[in-house]
Order: C-alpha cells, then sequence, then structure tokens
C-alpha cells in the first residue's frame, strides 16, 4: 500500500492506494501546531477505523507547500509507520520536465497534478487547481511543464471582503439561482461566483493563444467542481488529481 499526502496551506488531504485503487481518502485542517504524535493519534484512529492496517504501508510519498510542518510528517512516516517517505521536489523524478525558469520555485502539488495530466491526457493539458490560491498549470503532449498562471483563492477573497466590510454576511460559494442578486447575501454570492469563473476563463482564453496544442482543460481542488460547472473551457472536474499525480511519481520512486 502507498499512503500519499498532500499538504496545502489550508488543508491536508490523505490517501491510501492499494494497487491501481484509492480505497481511502481523508480531508483534515493544515494545523502546523500539530505534533508528530499528535499526527499519529489522528492518523492511526482514521486508519483503524477503516480497518487498514499501518505495517502494510510500504511507501510514503508527501507533497508539501509548507515546510514548517514537514518535520513532524517526516517522524510520524519514521517513527509510526517504519518509513522514510519521499518528499516531492522539483529535481524528483516524476515522469515531466519542468521548462521553467527556476524550477525550485513550483509547489510539490503543481508537480503532482502535472504529472497525472501527463500520464492521463496525452494530448496535453490546462490543470486549473482551487485551493488557497487558484493556480493555471501547462503540460504540453511532450510532458513538458512549461509554466502557467497564479489567481487569488476564493476563500482567501471571500474572508477578506467580510473582514473588510461590517455589514457582508458571510456565505457558502456555490452556483446562485440567477446573476441579478435581489439580496445584498444574493449579489455577493453572483459577484464572487461569476467573477471567477469570468477570471479563470480570462486566463485560459489568453493562455491558450500562447499555445500549439489543443489541451484537455481540467480542474481540481476544493472549490473547482462549482466553478468547472460555469466554466466555458473546463471540460472536467478530479477532485483525486493531485493524489493520482502522487500514486503515478512513488511508482517511479520505488
Amino acid at each position: 500500500m502507498i499512503f500519499v499526502v498532500d499538504i496545502g496551506n489550508s488543508n491536508t488531504v490523505a490517501g491510501i492506494y492499494h494497487g491501481e485503487e484509492l480505497i481511502k481518502r481523508w480531508r483534515i485542517a493544515t494545523d502546523r501546531t500539530l505534533t508528530v504524535d499528535d499526527i499519529a493519534a489522528k492518523f492511526f484512529a482514521l486508519l483503524m477505523f477503516d480497518k487498514i492496517e499501518p505495517q502494510n504501508i510500504d511507501f510514503c510519498i508527501i507533497s508539501s507547500v509548507v515546510p514548517t510542518w514537514n518535520h513532524a510528517w517526516e517522524r510520524f512516516a519514521v517513527e509510526h509507520l517504519k518509513i522514510k517517505p519521499l518528499f516531492l521536489r522539483h529535481d524528483t523524478k516524476c515522469g515531466i520536465s519542468l521548462n521553467i525558469s527556476n524550477p525550485s520555485e513550483i509547489g510539490a502539488d503543481r508537480i503532482a497534478n502535472s504529472a497525472a495530466a501527463s500520464v492521463m491526457f496525452p494530448e496535453g493539458s490546462f490543470i486549473i487547481d482551487s485551493g488557497t490560491a487558484i493556480t493555471l498549470d501547462i503540460v504540453t503532449p511532450k510532458k513538458e511543464y512549461i509554466g502557467g498562471a497564479i489567481m487569488p483563492g476564493i476563500m482567501i477573497s471571500m474572508e477578506a471582503m467580510s473582514l473588510r466590510t461590517a455589514k457582508l454576511p458571510r456565505f457558502e460559494l456555490e452556483r446562485p439561482v440567477q446573476a441579478i442578486g435581489k439580496s445584498t447575501l444574493e449579489g455577493l454570492k453572483s459577484g464572487v461566483f461569476y467573477g471567477f469563473v469570468g477570471m479563470i476563463d480570462r486566463v485560459i482564453a489568453e493562455s491558450l493563444k500562447e499555445v500549439s496544442f489543443k489541451p484537455k482543460i481540467i480542474a481540481t481542488g476544493g472549490l473547482a467542481g462549482a466553478i468547472a460547472s460555469a466554466s466555458g473551457y473546463i471540460s472536467e472536474f478530479d477532485r483525486d488529481l493531485t493524489l493520482k499525480g502522487l500514486k503515478i511519481i512513488a511508482e517511479l520512486n520505488r
């Protein structure tokens, strides 16, 4: 079994692969204050609840954009799983070439997404990942990562709006019934939702002008499903794309 972990700024998603099947996935809040023992208590409880024996895990790969939490996770893997984890970095064998000016700057999650897309979509791909930030990553049919774009995240923008404006309420992002809001809340929902759809679609449209192939345009990440449903370009949503990429990279490095 392969234990795959994607540590993001807001949430950490972990999963267990048994062969080709993702048999379990968990999402927890990224809490930088958790110690190695806190992580062990949390995940051993989850493993026990799902009747997964920790001793059957024989490989661990971690994608992290939170360096301050890496040491605790490494100790958890070494001390409790008896495995030295592989931390995904820009120089890890991943099945794609990173053709950008400074490969060390690219986030590990973006590498994992691109590795998965290069296998799943040989025609080339655009990947929209909606997390704390929204990213666009581009992979060519030659399995080259050639860059992309970074946009402000939906939750960051919503929280900033709530903090800076005394009378604007907090709300859950969902596709509004209509674009013209009849109340403050409806107006907020419409503006945020269609504003982000428009921003993402414009970045995609401009990027398409600069490539010579017709890519598959896919979305992943916590809030991407709703955005994908209204986008004029995104054709597929895959919430587990990052975990799939980690599994592919794990197989290349076993």
